[in-house]
Parts: structure tokens; sequence; C-alpha cells
């Protein structure tokens, strides 16, 4: 294990982690014009004079996630030299890149070309992948070379972490849609809308509940099936991502319900970054362990195949 790439790597990880909930104070404060439609300058400088807290915030969101690329260019290299034979890395590293540079086009888009609502829910989920990148890169420097064929996840519990990853994103981007169209407190009451007429915000934010739901329930059943199938790595991450999942629904339900503090949304996108984390995890776990059953399998083979050539001779 590289000791300082490792500390760099994970200290560029928490700096996205800062940039995403940045980006969440941003959209709470209604910032997202702080700097009017000029980018990468704010209002024609380079540095405001006398910015409003709008300002303040949109500027200190660019201006830190701008330090963040640099980070994560530089880490993308070190790990490029440091680890030339680990193809694995390699690609975690470039896709730490592109998203966070994909994050800042679509930014920087928003501000300029003022986008639709559809396009901008787009931003926190790839600022999430950007993030998960970094995450699994960070604990594949950190890991003793060999750990991936420990352990093989079970097909059928490999096909339900894919699903669940595939499914958050979806579930993230309608929690997203909820934010940019003001939907947030577009229901009276929870878990589900008590008004007697439905408006488009308040199915916005119904359907987003629903789909939330669904998640909790997917996240409680792919706990289960990884106590049941007795996988080690994944029982311990499911815990960790039902727990994140759990608290997660409980944000979303004190939002509606009275708690209008800016730090109880960044709490939720907090808590969601550390969910989808997880799974990303552990899905990239599963998927790398199919080489064992491959390996398995054909063992499997010679060995029948064997058996059956000594029975026929």
């Amino acid at each position: 294990m590289n000791r300082k790439l490792s500390i760099f790597s994970a200290f560029v990880t928490f700096t996205m982690m800062i940039v995403l909930l940045m980006g969440g104070t941003v959209t709470k404060t209604d910032s997202g014009n702080g700097c009017g439609t000029d980018w990468p300058l704010c209002h024609g400088e380079l540095i405001p004079t006398n910015p409003s807290v709008e300002t303040m915030i949109e500027y200190s969101h660019r201006a830190v996630t701008g330090v963040v690329g640099l980070l994560i260019i530089a880490l993308c290299l070190w790990t490029l030299v440091a680890f030339k034979e680990r193809l694995d890395i390699k690609i975690f590293a470039f896709l730490a890149f592109i998203f966070m540079l994909i994050q800042s086009i679509v930014g920087a888009g928003a501000v300029v070309w003022q986008q639709s609502d559809l396009v901008m829910a787009l931003h926190f989920g790839i600022s999430l992948i950007s993030f998960a990148s970094l995450l699994i890169l960070t604990i594949l420097i950190m890991e003793r070379p060999g750990r991936e064929f420990r352990e093989s996840v079970p097909a059928f519990l490999r096909k339900l972490l894919y699903g669940l990853l595939i499914y958050t994103l979806i579930v993230v981007y309608t929690g997203a849609f909820v934010r940019h169209v003001g939907a947030t407190y577009a229901c009276v009451g929870w878990p589900i809308c008590s008004q007697p007429s439905m408006t488009f915000e308040a199915w916005v934010q119904m359907i987003h509940r629903i789909l939330a739901g669904l998640l909790f329930f997917y996240t409680l059943f792919v706990h289960y099936m990884a106590i049941r199938l007795k996988h080690r790595t994944t029982r311990t991450g499911m815990l960790f991502a039902t727990f994140f999942i759990s608290c997660q629904i409980a944000t979303g339900a004190w939002i509606v319900l009275g708690g209008h503090a800016t730090y109880v949304p960044l709490l939720h996108a907090f808590l969601i970054t550390c969910y989808f984390g997880v799974i990303s995890y552990l899905a990239y776990h599963a998927f790398r362990t199919r080489k064992k059953d491959s390996i398995k399998r054909e063992a499997d083979f010679s060995t029948f195949r064997h058996h059956s050539e000594c029975f026929f001779i």
C-alpha cells in the first residue's frame, strides 16, 4: 500500500463530499444566479466586490469545485505513475475526473444558458458518480493485493446489487428534480399527500416518495439475502447501507414536516451520498469477484471431464 497516495486519495474524496454539500447549499438557498449569467467570472469580476450572501455562496462553490478539480487531476496523474499495472485503478481515476468535468460543464451551462429543471436534476447524480469513483479508488489503493479473490459474491446477489445501484440513481434523480422544480413543500402531510387537489409539484413530490419507499424495501431485501447467503463483505456493507437509507427517509420526513433549517436538506444529501458510495463499492466488488466464479466453473468442468474420461476408460 502506498501510504502517502492513500492519504491524499482519502483527502480528495473528502473534499468531493464538501463540493456535493456546497452544491446542495446553492440549491437550497436559491443562490444559483448569485453570480449572474457570467462564468467563470462572477458579475464580470474575477473576485466579486461587495457581494451579497447569494453571491458568496455561489462563488465559494465555484472556487472550491475548481480546487477539487485540480486535486483530482493530480490524483489521477499520481495513480497512473504509482499503479502502472492496475487497470481497475486507472479506470476509477479516469471516471472520477471525467464526471467531475461533466458536472462542471453542466453547472456552467446552467448559469450561462439557464438550462431546464430536467437537465439540472442530472447535476447532483453526476457529482455522486464522481464521488463514488473516488471512494472506490481510495479503497483499491488501500487494500492488499489479491483481496478481490478471497470471497466470491453469489450470482443472484450480484445481480441484486447491480439493480440496486441503477435504481438508486433513478431515485436520486427524482429527488434532485423535486428540489429544482420547487416541490419540496408541495405535499401536505407525510408519507402521503393529504391535500384534496394535486398540483404538478405535488405529484413530483409524491412519485419521489413512492420510489424512495421502494428503495428502502429493496435495500432491506438485499441486506436479508446477504445475510442468508452468508456473504460477509456484502452483509457488512448492507448493514451500513440500511442505516443510511433509514436515516435518509427520516430526514426526508423531517424536511416535509417542518425541518426548514438549511442543515436538514444538507444532512439529507450527505446521507444519500454515503449510501450511494457504499452501494457503488459493493456493486463493483461483486463485479470483480465474477472472475473467481469463472475460474471455479472451469475447475469444476475440468474435474467432471476427468472423471468422465476415467469412467469410459
